[in-house]
C-alpha cells in the first residue's frame, strides 16, 4: 500500500519505560511488554525536537552555510495509571517495600544522579505501527493533580546520547 502523503496522523498510543544500562536498542518485543508498559495515559504524547543552529556568513552578511551544533529532545506524556516503580524513573527517588507492612515507599531526597530510561511510544493505524525511541532522563519535574478529574502524572524526558549518534528515532512500517 503506497504510502499518502496527505494521511493524518491520530495521536493515541502505548507508552513503554523502564530503566536501561544497555548499549544497543533492544527489539520490540524486548520493549514492548506488560512490565514495561506505563498503562493509560491521558493528554496524548508530545515530543519537542530543538536544533541549535550556526550560520556562517560572509562579509556581505549573508548566510553560505549552516551547522547543527546541539540537539535537544523531549519527550511528555500524561501517566493516568499509578505505579510508584515508573514515577521513580522521572526523578533521583529511591522505592523501598516493607513486605511485612504491605507497603512501597517512594522517597524524595534531595539529589543524586538520574536514571537512564528507554522510552517507547508506539501508534498503531490500520495495522501499521509508529515508534519513537528515545534514551532519556527526567529531572525536569512533574505534576500531580488531585482534582475534579482523573489523576495526571505529567511526565518529561529529556533525550541523553547514552548511546553514542543517538538520541532519538521513529520508526514507521510501510
Amino acid at each position: 500500500m503506497p504510502i499518502n502523503k496527505d494521511d493524518i496522523m491520530l495521536g493515541a498510543g502505548e507508552v513503554y519505560m523502564y530503566e536501561f544500562t544497555g548499549d544497543t536498542i533492544p527489539e520490540h518485543a524486548e520493549i514492548e511488554n506488560d512490565e514495561h508498559n506505563v498503562g493509560h495515559c491521558s493528554g496524548g504524547f508530545k515530543i519537542d525536537y530543538k536544533p541549535k543552529k550556526y550560520d556562517v556568513k560572509n562579509q556581505y552578511g549573508r548566510v553560505v552555510k549552516s551547522f547543527i551544533t546541539n540537539e535537544q529532545i523531549t519527550a511528555k506524556t500524561g501517566i493516568i495509571t499509578w505505579d510508584l516503580n515508573k514515577l521513580s524513573l522521572l526523578s533521583t527517588a529511591t522505592i523501598d517495600e516493607d513486605a511485612e507492612k504491605n507497603v512501597r515507599t517512594l522517597t524524595f531526597g534531595g539529589g543524586g544522579s538520574l536514571k537512564t530510561v528507554l522510552l517507547r511510544f508506539v501508534h498503531e493505524e490500520n495495522g501499521k505501527h509508529l515508534r519513537f525511541t528515545m534514551i532519556g532522563q527526567g529531572g525536569n519535574g512533574f505534576g500531580l493533580d488531585f482534582g475534579d478529574k482523573e489523576t495526571t502524572i505529567n511526565a518529561e524526558l529529556q533525550g541523553v546520547e547514552h548511546i553514542k549518534n543517538f538520541l532519538a528515532s521513529f520508526e514507521q512500517e510501510l
